[in-house]
């Protein structure tokens, strides 16, 4: 177990996001050390029993139920959503241009991941539409919201604060 553990310290070193899916890590895990017999869970459990990792609920992340049958977990995860539990190392304080980025990033992602599900949606399905629609609406708006929020900041004494590139990668 301490490899295991040793080898979640340096995927959250060497990823990009200061924040990882518990399932994503678990994936890993298991082409890396093929036989290992751990759920996310589990894995979870593990991780937020160890000092060196900070583990976030999660439940709250997925697809309603209504739209479960429009999206499998495999196009999700394809997208970049892992359901379930996330977890970062506490020695890992991210940046504010990392938390900027991060939540930029998850709200294209969602949006993203909205509109392809608008373009497999079941055809004279109205209310799946409506609530596609108002999913997607609300997705665009968060993203207009938040970088308006992070282009236009000013610091405590009033001072705008330098624009953080929006733009895509």
């Amino acid at each position: 177990m301490v490899k295991i553990l040793e080898r979640v310290v340096t995927l959250l070193e060497e990823t990009e996001s200061f924040v990882v899916p518990v399932r994503w890590i678990c994936k890993v895990l298991g082409e890396e050390f093929k036989g290992m017999e751990m759920t996310v869970e589990e894995l979870a459990e593990k991780l937020g029993r160890d000092e060196r990792f900070r583990v976030f609920d999660g439940s709250e992340i997925g697809l309603s139920d209504s739209l479960k049958p429009l999206v499998s977990e495999d196009e999700m995860e394809a997208s970049g959503f892992y359901p379930g539990p996330r977890v970062m190392l506490k020695s890992r304080i991210p940046s504010r241009e990392e938390v900027v980025a991060f939540l930029l990033k998850k709200a294209d992602q969602t949006f993203e991941t909205l509109r392809k599900a608008w373009e497999i949606r079941p055809q004279g399905d109205e209310a799946t539409e409506d609530q596609l629609l108002e999913a997607l609406a609300k997705a665009q708006r968060l993203q207009r919201e938040l970088k308006e929020i992070f282009s236009h900041e000013t610091d405590k004494s009033g001072k705008a604060v330098p624009n953080i590139s929006l733009e895509k990668e």
